[in-house]
């Protein structure tokens, strides 16, 4: 069942021309909290709490996201198979995906494609929003 969470409350002030971010995470605190803090730094969030639901979301948005943030442990797939969907998808193969994973998930870096980027739990919230003002500031992954 595909289920997307999406709090139009938060989206109010967030200019419509603003970078988007997926959060892909099935912990709804972490939604909340994380959501919260990427809209702070003048970033669009949308939302999805489940795998399928984050890959059908990003691939129908009518702005594509520049990035999308995924807890590698959910309960209908894991984050690098979400993150290899996206890659082979024409309409998101060049957005930046940040994998949030514990320090046993680092020995699945073989997997990574240069659109790929990893946070170990635990983490700073100022981590991640320093990732994404890095990659905002990069080319697409394709294109660098």
């Amino acid at each position: 069942m595909m289920q997307t969470i999406q709090n139009p409350i938060l989206h109010l002030g967030t200019p419509p021309e603003a970078p988007v971010v997926l959060l892909i995470d099935d912990d709804p605190s972490v939604r909340e909290s994380l959501g919260a803090l990427i809209m702070q730094r003048g970033y669009r969030v949308e939302y999805a709490s489940s795998g399928v639901g984050g890959i059908s979301l990003a691939w129908s948005l009518e702005q594509p996201p520049f990035a999308i943030i995924i807890d590698v442990m959910l309960t209908d797939m894991d984050g690098f198979e979400i993150a290899s969907r996206l890659y082979h998808h024409p309409r998101t193969k060049n957005v930046h995906s940040i994998l949030i994973t514990t320090p046993h998930g680092l020995q699945d870096r073989r997997k990574n494609r240069r659109n790929l980027n990893f946070l170990t739990k635990p983490y700073r919230p100022s981590q991640l929003i320093e990732m994404l003002e890095r990659l905002l500031e990069q080319k697409p992954p394709a294109e660098a």
